[in-house]
């Protein structure tokens, strides 16, 4: 069966349109579900594309922020293949809560024997 996997960081503006820097959000896709988590990293508003999810420009701050923004998204695709590995059903909210740390804990072989 096909799955489909989608990892994507958008600003989260107030009403206030004064703002100078804004909080990034992150939604995980899997198969349709959306799950929504903060990436507890704050980006000036000018310093944002919004076609790309990310920082824009060369600048030591935009290398930093989309350095950050590859992290996250690596260890959600890490967390995303485990849970397709082990389980057969995924869902957004178990890829969030995985990258977050309130998933299952699995033991390994040689934990189990300790």
């Amino acid at each position: 069966m096909r799955s489909t996997f989608k990892v994507l960081f958008y600003l989260k503006r107030n009403k206030d349109k004064d703002q100078k820097v804004v909080p990034v959000m992150g939604r995980i896709t899997v198969n349709g579900s959306i799950a929504q988590f903060s990436a507890k990293l704050s980006v000036p508003e000018m310093l944002w594309e919004v076609s790309g999810g990310r920082a824009k420009g060369r600048s030591l701050e935009a290398d930093r922020i989309n350095r950050h923004l590859d992290n996250i998204r690596t260890q959600i695709g890490k967390h995303y293949q485990d849970i397709c590995d082990r389980e057969s059903y995924v869902t957004a909210e178990k890829v969030k809560n995985a990258y977050l740390g309130f998933g299952e804990k699995y033991r390994l072989l040689l934990e189990a024997f300790e």
